[in-house]
């Protein structure tokens, strides 16, 4: 998903690059906004986990309110997504303003 959100903005990367931005501009962009996607979904999963923990309950003996898996959970994607945003945050930083521009 993060490669094709990037691959769809890459006129607007193109424009940012060929006014100025830096590298590290462009990867800041991919980067905050996955994290805005990444962070929305984490919230909602603990609050669905936290409200339908009752229910869960009949069939797991275990508890969503046990802080070390909730956190050990917001790790381990919260890991998934830097390793799955890195590469084409990358490939978006390194195009061509020209190129970009001419992408459509």
């Amino acid at each position: 998903m993060v490669s094709y959100g990037v691959a769809t903005r890459t006129n607007e990367i193109g424009i940012r690059m060929a006014l100025g931005a830096k590298r590290m501009d462009v990867l800041r962009v991919v980067f905050v906004s996955t994290a805005l996607t990444v962070g929305m979904g984490v919230v909602e999963g603990i609050v669905l986990s936290l409200a339908l923990d009752s229910v869960a309950s009949k069939w797991v003996s275990e508890t969503a309110h046990d802080p070390l898996i909730l956190s050990a959970g917001v790790a381990l994607l919260a890991l998934a997504s830097t390793i799955a945003c890195f590469l084409p945050a990358r490939r978006a930083a390194s195009v061509a303003p020209m190129e970009a521009l001419r992408y459509e």
